[in-house]
Order: structure tokens, then sequence, then C-alpha cells
């Protein structure tokens, strides 16, 4: 199995794309109806799981990446892949919201720029420590929450992730038990979540790294082993859905089945619904998607625009606007340092 892991082979057709975009519209959605504090709003809870999405986004991650990863020459040309993804959007809306979010603080000019808070944010949430300072100086103050931008949190333990997967193959490829390593790292990011969630009480920081590392490593090992799960799918299927059944209906124990039984289900999924196999040819809408809605939202709920006119029309106006920066965000800044990357591989070869 070890010598194997270079040459996998999985077939190309299928529906990641259509799957990450439908998680990031489920956390749009979610946000929509908590940020808005509309009471009809609040019916969108019943269409949306962000808590679900973030777990989806993670195992897709892990499934995506260790295939990256294995097709890659070089660790260093895989870190590269990874940094020109993630990094070039990222630092693009931490820096765009501190200098356009002046225009709806509380504060002047002055005020704004040369406040240490500003600068705090920046140095911060470039870092991926947006906990430490996730507000801007007078802004959003009298919203439900003055962060600037909520769902970057995910970003810092997907960084981790890709920190952490060398390290990993390092150990499969070290000890030769690719089954046995993965799930022993499965079952203590497990318990570390069990124990700061159940325990201690401490939700935020169950889910940071390496509480979610367990959907992390089910998409690796679902990966790996993509074949054997391919030839018995339906039955995998059938038990995975009866685990998730189970998780509202069981004792809390029974959650230790949960990562994997998700993810059997969206990997499966990815190779099972055709129609959507063909979902991001038009560009990769995703992550901008994903990134911009927040401070979109908190602009609407700072100057009451969810109780002055209809909140389905707003909510409306959030999800087109959040498209066009995301377009914007894929054609103007992603998608050049990706054709930056691929040139640099074609010039190296």
């Amino acid at each position: 199995m070890i010598k194997s892991l270079k040459s996998i082979q999985i077939q190309q057709a299928n529906c990641f794309d259509f799957l990450r975009f439908f998680f990031a519209f489920q956390i749009l959605l979610y946000h929509l109806a908590v940020l808005s504090q509309n009471e009809k709003l609040t019916i969108l809870t019943v269409f949306s799981n962000a808590n679900l999405a973030v777990k989806g986004f993670f195992i897709i991650s892990g499934f995506l990446v260790a295939k990256s990863y294995l097709n890659t020459t070089t660790l260093k040309m895989y870190f590269i892949k990874r940094v020109k993804r993630i990094l070039p959007a990222y630092f693009f809306v931490v820096f765009l919201a501190a200098l356009v979010l002046f225009f709806v603080s509380n504060l002047s000019y002055s005020e704004y720029y040369c406040n240490a808070d500003l600068y705090k944010y920046i140095v911060w949430n470039s870092m991926f420590m947006n906990f430490v300072h996730p507000c801007l100086p007078g802004v959003f103050y009298n919203n439900f929450m003055c962060v600037v931008n909520g769902s970057l949190w995910t970003l810092k333990v997907e960084e981790g992730f890709y920190l952490v997967l060398p390290l990993l193959f390092f150990l499969i490829f070290k000890i030769k038990k690719t089954a046995l390593v993965l799930c022993v790292i499965y079952l203590l990011s497990f318990l570390y979540w069990y124990v700061l969630d159940f325990h201690f009480r401490k939700p935020l920081f169950a889910k940071q790294l390496p509480g979610y590392l367990s959907y992390f490593c089910t998409g690796i090992f679902l990966f790996i082993y993509h074949q054997k799960l391919f030839k018995k799918k339906w039955l995998y299927l059938g038990l995975a859905i009866l685990v998730i059944l189970a998780t509202y209906k069981i004792n809390v124990a029974i959650n230790v089945f949960y990562p994997m039984a998700l993810g059997t289900i969206i990997i499966v999924a990815a190779y099972t619904i055709p129609i959507f196999n063909n979902f991001g040819k038009y560009g990769d809408f995703t992550y901008g998607l994903y990134i911009y809605h927040f401070p979109i939202i908190q602009i609407f709920k700072q100057y009451n625009l969810f109780d002055k006119y209809n909140p389905f029309l707003m909510a409306f106006c959030i999800i087109i606007m959040t498209f066009i920066f995301a377009i914007f965000s894929w054609f103007c800044v992603e998608r050049r340092f990706l054709d930056r990357y691929k040139k640099q591989c074609i010039n190296a070869s």
C-alpha cells in the first residue's frame, strides 16, 4: 500500500465544485439569519447548517489536498500551491476591509486611520489570529457582534491542516501502517474535541486545530482507500446514513463515527451526481463567496436595512453583491496567482 500511494489514480469527473459551493452558500444563509437579527430571516436556519458545512469543507480539503500532495514532486511545490490558493484573496479581503470600512465607522478620518486598533486588526488578521483582534475601530459596534469577518477563523485551521499533512504522510511512510496512523490521529482529534466541548464546555476551542483534524483525516483516508469505498459504495453509504441518523438519537459516544460517516456521504456524492460535474467550468467562486459575505451582511445590519426594508429583499441583495465580489475575486485576484504558478511550473520543467 505504501509504495502505491504515489501512483493512486482516481476518476476525474466529480462535483466537488458544486459541493463546496453548496456548503459556502449554507454558511452564507446561516450568517444572514444570525447577523441580521431579523425574526423573519430566522427561517433560513431551517435550510442551512453552518457547522455541517464547515466540516464538509474540511473533509473535501483532506481528500483533494492529499491528492495534490501525492501528485506534487517536491514539498516546496506543495506549499507554493497551498500559499497561492489561499493567501492572495485572504490578504486582499483583510486589507480591503481595513481600508474601506472607514466609511461605515463612527470615527473621523484621523481617529480611524491613526487608531492603534486598526493596525492591530491588520497585523493579527494577517497572521491568521483573527480571534485576538476581530474588530475595527468604530465599526459594527451596534451590531449583534462587532466582528468584521467571522468566516476567516476556518482559514487558520485550514492552513494548519496544510502544515500537518506532510507530517502525516511522513509518519505513514515511516511506520508503513497507513490506516493505523490515520485512525490514531483521527481518534486523538476526536478525543480533544470531545473533552473540550463536553467536559470543559469550550466549544470555540474545541473546533480549532486539532479538534477538527478528524474531518481532514477522514478526507485523506477516503482518498487513499477510495477504490475499496467505491467497490461497495451503496453499502457504505447506507451505513453512513444510519450512523448520521443515530447521532441524533443515541448517546454522544457514537459521534466518534460521525466524521467518517459524513465523509463517506460527501465523497460518494461527489462521484455519483454527474449533473453537477461541470459546475465550476466558468470559475471557482466558492472561496470568494465564503470570505466576502460576512462583512457585507454586517454593513446592511449597521444601517438597519433589514428592518427598514423587506428583509428577504435585503437578503437577496446581499447574495447578489457577494456573488459580484466572488466573481471579481476569482478573475482579478485568485486566478491571476494560480496562472502565475502554472507558468512557473511550465518554465521550471
